[in-house]
């Protein structure tokens, strides 16, 4: 178990602390499928909703990373439309401490609409963190359609993932997983 917590760690400090500072390549839909999986809030955020889907009822966590999938295109194409939001970063790292919450604590007490309802709006401050920043000579929709791929990747690398230690009864690692995603994402609000 030190060794997962102390792995986790090092791979959550050693990247950028926010994928969004201009740095990825943003050209084409190679550059946006590798995205989700260099930029660590992007990452942890990603596979987060996945672990978190695998302990739903179904219906609830195809609604979730459908819901997902849909939003965070339609916030990128907001972003090339030229809609600003000044704390876009904010929202993005809040993403990061409410999943982190979610998959430490569970979301029991929470009525659905509320759940669904962040989800969505988590998606479109991602997408359009990707799609304000975009260069006016990228290609644009083949990065977006990247990303979106790369996404739904990720989103299904967590459903097996928390099948997986859900049936070596090893669930806290999940656990162990969203209170270091959340303790992520408050070392980036605060820092």
């Amino acid at each position: 178990m030190k060794r997962i917590i102390l792995t986790a760690g090092l791979i959550a400090f050693s990247q950028a602390a926010s994928a969004h500072t201009g740095l990825l390549p943003t050209d084409g839909f190679s550059d946006g499928f590798q995205h989700p999986f260099l930029g660590l809030d992007h990452f942890l955020v990603m596979l987060g909703l996945g672990l978190w889907a695998s302990s739903q009822r179904r219906l609830l966590a195809g609604q979730a990373i459908a819901l997902f999938l849909s939003f965070m295109p339609s916030g990128a194409l907001l972003g090339l439309a030229g809609f600003d939001f000044a704390h876009v970063e904010t929202a993005i790292l809040v993403s990061l401490l409410s999943f982190g919450i979610a998959l430490g604590f569970g979301t029991d007490k929470l009525p659905k609409a509320i759940i669904l309802i962040s989800i969505a709006v988590f998606a479109a401050m991602h997408g359009l963190a990707h799609g304000s920043e975009m260069p006016a000579a990228a290609s644009a929709y083949a990065y977006i359609a990247g990303i979106v791929s790369g996404t739904a990747v990720l989103h299904v690398s967590g459903l097996i993932a928390g099948f997986s230690v859900r049936y070596v009864n090893a669930a806290g690692l999940i656990r162990v997983y969203g209170t270091l995603t959340g303790l992520t994402g408050a070392w980036l609000l605060l820092a």
